[in-house]
């Protein structure tokens, strides 16, 4: 009888250690260099479902730049920043989920840095990065 109170609290403290969410990894390519991005599954299903050729995705192109602007603009870290390209993929594994994958430039003095961002059907803007390149 002593040993179901123990149980019971280890069990009421466990549930929260289960309920934790891995995030989907999303690999794209921009001009030959891998990128990824972690998206929570809870953020994909506040999404919106699209299927192309049923009408216009949920989020424009021009949504999506203004939702970036609004991003750069915030973040000190980006100042001058530049669009360089944005384009429409699927979330893999999710067949009706879509996302822009935007890739902006930043000139600070002679160096220049590429930051990558995913903006998924929401607004919602994810950072990616770019993946180390494997050493021979």
């Amino acid at each position: 009888m002593s040993f179901r109170w123990p149980a019971l609290v280890l069990l009421l403290l466990s549930g929260n250690a289960y309920s934790y969410e891995f995030p989907v990894e999303i690999f794209e390519y921009v001009d030959n260099i891998k990128v990824v991005a972690f998206i929570n599954e809870s953020d994909i299903d506040e999404t919106v479902s699209w299927q192309p050729f049923q009408g216009p995705p949920p989020l424009s192109i021009g949504s999506a730049i203004e939702a970036i602007q609004g991003y750069i603009s915030s973040d000190s870290r980006l100042p001058n920043a530049s669009l360089m390209e944005i384009k429409l993929q699927q979330i893999p594994h999710h067949d009706a989920h879509w996302h822009y994958l935007v890739k902006i430039k930043t000139e600070t003095g002679d160096k220049t840095r590429y930051d990558y961002f995913v903006i998924l059907m929401n607004s919602k803007i994810i950072p990616a990065v770019r993946e180390p390149q494997s050493y021979k």
